[in-house]
């Protein structure tokens, strides 16, 4: 369900990737603009307005393809989720690197959503993070086998908690 790559710390016990189903769309883009810009390229004559219309047909392919195929399919790429005992770690981007690091010790509950049917069919949906005290949500989307990662991560935040309750200052004494 869950693998393990050498770009995470060694103290982490799994790490998650968005959904396979991010990918349908570039995958079909991908297929959609070749034969399109093949089909388009060769009812061109080379010599049709002094030669520029055919690679100016190639080049609106090159750049469709890579807007809508190429873009989504790096943006998924960079993105990763490693979870350890104490935290989560939520890393983004593929040219520039972003890194939130979510400590399990300031998270309350974990809540799941499924946006569409298609999204329970495959076990995917939206893991949100509800943080202790007035923080901002943190919202994961496009997870897949959201039910076992929110088990999983409650586990984790109970133990948090747990270590929090241990870990509490005694009150201050009244005054006199």
């Amino acid at each position: 369900m869950f693998t393990t790559t050498a770009e995470v710390d060694d103290d982490t016990l799994f790490v998650v990737r968005p959904h396979w189903k991010h990918l349908v769309r570039p995958a079909l883009t991908l297929f959609a603009s070749v034969a399109a810009t093949g089909f388009l390229a060769a009812l061109t004559p080379p010599d049709a307005g002094r030669g520029w219309v055919q690679p100016a047909v190639l080049l609106a392919g090159l750049v469709a393809l890579v807007r809508w195929s190429a873009v989504p399919w790096l943006a998924w790429l960079g993105t990763l989720y490693s979870v350890a005992a104490d935290r989560l770690t939520v890393r983004t981007g593929t040219l520039t690197r972003e890194i939130r690091v979510v400590p399990f010790a300031r998270v309350e509950d974990v809540l799941i959503e499924h946006e569409s049917l298609v999204d329970r069919v495959l076990g995917a949906g939206t893991v949100v993070l509800v943080p202790v005290g007035d923080r901002e949500q943190l919202e994961l989307p496009g997870l897949p086998h959201v039910v076992r990662l929110q088990s999983e991560l409650l586990v984790l935040v109970e133990r948090a908690a747990a270590g929090r309750k241990k870990h509490v200052a005694p009150p201050d004494p009244e005054p006199l």
